[in-house]
C-alpha cells in the first residue's frame, strides 16, 4: 500500500487559502472610500489585521490652496498680485518620484489650519502658529523676488481652487493685513 505524500494537507491548505481569501477580500473591502465597508475593523481588535491603505486622507483633497503676494514698494506703488507659489504642473515621473509634493502638502496643512479658525469668536487669526509660518514663507519670498531693493511690506491671500476645473471661480478666503518688512529702504 503507497501513499503519496501531502494527500493529507489537502482539507488544511484548502483551509489555509479560504482564509487568506477571505482576509485579502475583507481587506480589499476595507479600502472602498465608503465608510460602510469598515464595518469589518471592529472584528480586528488589534486594529493590526485589516489595513487601511487609504493613508492620510480617508476624505482625499477636492481644491487646491494658492497663496498670492503683492508689496507695497517704498515710494508708494502697490505691485500685482502675483503666485507666491507654484502649484507644479503633473507629470508621469511623479507617479514614482514627487519630493515637489511636500511643500505643497505643507501649504495645504497650514492653510486648512488657518481656516479651521476663520470665524471663531475670540480667535484672532494673525497671532496663531499656522498664521505666523504662512506669513514668514510669503515674506522669504517677497525678499528672494525683490533683491536690489526691499519693498515697504506686502500682503498675502489665501485663495481656493477646485485644482484643474478652470469652470468655476477661486474662493478668497482670508486676506492679510499689510505686513511691514524689516530692513527696507525706508527705515
Amino acid at each position: 500500500m503507497s501513499r503519496r505524500v501531502g494527500t493529507d494537507l489537502r482539507p488544511l491548505t484548502t483551509m489555509v487559502t479560504a482564509g487568506l481569501v477571505g482576509w485579502f477580500g475583507v481587506t480589499v473591502l476595507s479600502q472602498h472610500p465608503q465608510q460602510v465597508f469598515d464595518r469589518f475593523r471592529r472584528f480586528d481588535v488589534s486594529g493590526l489585521l485589516i489595513g487601511n491603505w487609504r493613508f492620510f486622507a480617508p476624505e482625499p483633497a477636492q481644491h487646491d490652496f494658492h497663496i498670492l503676494h503683492r508689496v507695497l514698494h517704498t515710494d508708494g506703488e502697490q505691485s500685482r498680485w502675483s503666485e507666491t507659489i507654484e502649484i507644479p504642473r503633473r507629470c508621469w515621473r511623479q507617479v514614482v518620484w514627487f519630493p515637489e509634493r511636500r511643500q505643497d502638502k505643507a501649504i495645504f496643512d497650514i492653510c486648512a489650519d488657518l481656516i479651521v479658525h476663520l470665524g471663531q469668536p475670540g480667535v484672532d487669526v494673525t497671532d496663531t502658529p499656522a498664521y505666523e509660518v504662512l506669513r514668514d514663507i510669503v515674506e522669504a519670498a517677497v525678499r528672494e523676488t525683490h533683491p536690489a531693493r526691499t519693498p515697504k511690506g506686502f500682503q498675502f491671500v489665501i485663495a481656493r481652487s477646485t485644482g484643474y476645473d478652470e469652470s468655476q471661480k477661486p474662493e478668497y478666503l482670508l486676506v492679510s493685513p499689510f505686513v511691514p518688512l524689516e530692513g527696507s529702504s525706508d527705515d
